[in-house]
């Protein structure tokens, strides 16, 4: 991103909320190294030399997963997990060894060039995937250098003092360690929202800016600044007016907090008692308590696709149960759907023999394509969720449905082991439900089919647009063309909802439409029986909701669907979002 005004910087937001403070910078880029040449009886010395810095890397990183497992939870110590895996990798510590033989050259230098190596090779594969390997090769790489030549570096662990943490990049170990109560904000030069140090940012609950192209620059130490990771602004000696700004946004966002915080025990329904169910959307275990916090109605999908992403192994079936358990009893007796391996298209298992790199990953070996090519795998995931039924209402999903056969096979897999476990006389749901996601035109558009072998159906709306439209939606070219109220996607919902109540289940929608407090009264007026979508939106979606009447959803919807052919519709959405504030202010001395 680049500088906007002499003072204001554009970053991308990673990491909610808003840090004012005095800047530390943190120069975390390397210096040179020297490079020299070593005789060949030197070669074991420098060699031995390596070993030991490796050694110390994989100690380091151990420390480093075991604490992240203390502070957070275990599925984000699984990111250091991923890195000691590096330090078996034939492709750079082998390399490094080899070279150090053949070469002979200093075990910093051949490793600079190994690295470099690498990294030009996964420059030229676009995918998120490599992306996130490269971070973490040149992460452990860092880390091994250190250990091969200790430099003297300042020391972020240990402040003194509040500060706005500004760098270039920060090694998701550094940020895994911050102290929260010194580190106001995060700016980064580098990155993007969905890397290691966001997600560990995100999780510690510090503001994040990232992707600030040359804000060190600009930046001086103390210069004082003001972070909102909302917006991904970042505000270079800010005026009295901006402060004062600053401060009424903090106060109207902690007093809108508390507000909703009221909204917590009451149902999710009309004024004149028009009911649906609001679940959360959940990616990490730890996000568990925003159930209880915003009065959801239990989780409507919870990802599993942290148990295998930025690993080099598939994980067990225990460990798998025990975070599934341990879920299922937190939120017990709302229900928590659990939804089957979804990897492939942007997501991507490290290091593994199902990681296979596709051309049009987005089309290709995905979810449950790939559970069904790996029945071990799938096996292994449908056993921990089914033992984990007996502490909780689970519920199962299966993702990326296109073919009635798919739904049937797994199904006939969970039968499989069901037996099995009566068998050995486990303990499981027996009337677990099961449903499949509606994600593409062939799902819907064979809903009625569908409907005769699930309990439920969950429109996956960003994938339902994305296939829908044949827009890839996180490439920036094509963005505009990504439309929630393209006529095609709104009659594909139609279809599914009304297929799902002639055959006598019910629907929910998981995707980002049920988080816009505009769409989700759409889709509410369309019939949908369950919203599911990130904790901080239950609220505000509730409060909505709960303001209007179930004359003011129907007519919405007629609106809508009336102008699905023009532009109205847009606009009409945005009347209504511009609005719904009011409406809700009006109405605010009734939730109390």
């Amino acid at each position: 991103m680049e500088e906007t005004t002499e003072h204001l910087f554009q970053g991308i937001a990673a990491s909610p909320g808003i840090g004012y403070g005095a800047v530390y910078i943190h120069d975390s880029r390397r210096s040179p190294i020297r490079r020299y040449a070593i005789s060949d009886d030197q070669v074991e010395g420098e060699l031995a030399r390596f070993e030991e810095a490796v050694g110390k890397t994989r100690l380091q990183l151990q420390e480093t997963s075991r604490m992240v497992a203390a502070r957070i939870d275990k599925a984000h110590s699984a990111i250091f997990d991923a890195q000691q895996v590096l330090l078996d990798d034939p492709l750079v510590v082998g390399a490094c060894r080899d070279e150090i033989r053949s070469r002979k050259f200093n075990a910093e230098s051949i490793l600079d060039d190994v690295v470099e190596r690498v990294r030009a090779v996964f420059k030229e594969i676009s995918s998120p995937h490599f992306s996130l390997k490269t971070n973490d090769l040149v992460d452990v790489a860092s880390r091994i250098r250190e250990n091969l030549c200790p430099e003297s570096s300042r020391g972020i662990l240990d402040l003194n003092r509040d500060v706005v943490l500004v760098a270039h990049d920060l090694r998701p170990s550094d940020t895994a360690r911050l102290d929260t109560k010194r580190v106001l904000a995060i700016v980064t030069e580098a990155g993007g929202p969905t890397s290691h140090s966001a997600i560990l940012a995100k999780a510690l609950k510090i503001p994040a800016v990232v992707g600030t192209e040359g804000v060190l620059k600009r930046l001086n130490e103390n210069d004082s600044v003001i972070v909102d990771g909302y917006t991904g602004k970042v505000t270079l000696s800010p005026s009295v007016e901006e402060i004062e700004r600053l401060r009424k946004r903090q106060n109207h966002l902690k007093r809108q907090s508390e507000s909703l915080k009221m909204l917590r025990d009451l149902p999710c329904e009309t004024r004149d008692g028009y009911s649906v169910d609001l679940a959360m959307n959940m990616e990490f275990p730890s996000e568990v308590g925003g159930v209880r916090e915003t009065g959801a109605q239990g989780i409507g999908l919870f990802r599993s696709e942290f148990f295998y992403i930025g690993r080099g192994y598939i994980p067990p079936e225990e460990e798998q149960f025990q975070v599934y358990r341990e879920v299922a009893e937190q939120v017990a007796p709302q229900p928590v759907i659990c939804r089957t391996l979804d990897l492939g298209g942007d997501k991507f298992l490290s290091s593994s023999g199902v990681d296979n790199w596709e051309i049009n990953p987005f089309l290709g070996l995905r979810a449950i394509r790939l559970c069904l090519a790996n029945l071990d795998m799938f096996r292994s995931q449908l056993r921990a969720i089914l033992r984990a039924s007996a502490y909780g209402n689970i519920q199962i999903m299966f993702p990326f449905i296109t073919d009635i056969s798919e739904v049937r096979r797994s199904r006939a897999l969970l039968n499989e082991i069901r037996a099995e476990l009566d068998e050995k006389g486990i303990a499981y749901d027996r009337h677990l439900q099961v449903g499949t996601m509606i994600e593409t035109p062939a799902a819907a558009l064979t809903a009625p089919m569908l409907a005769k072998e699930v309990d439920f159906f969950s429109i996956g709306t960003n994938d339902l647009i994305q296939y829908t439209t044949a827009v890839d939606r996180v490439n920036e070219s094509v963005a505009y063309l990504y439309n929630p109220l393209h006529p095609a996607v709104i009659q594909l919902i139609r279809f599914t909802i009304d297929s799902a109540h002639k055959a006598g289940i019910w629907v929910g929608v998981c995707g980002e439409m049920a988080a816009d407090p505009a769409m989700a009264v759409l889709l509410l007026g369309m019939g949908v029986d369950e919203l599911s979508m990130s904790a901080v939106v239950v609220p505000e979606v509730k409060r909505v909701i709960r303001s209007l009447t179930l004359d003011d959803v129907r007519k919405l919807r007629q609106q809508v669907l009336a102008n699905l052919e023009t532009d109205k519709a847009a606009e009409i959405l945005a009347e209504f979002r511009a609005r719904y504030l009011r409406i809700g202010e009006e109405n605010e001395s009734d939730e109390s």
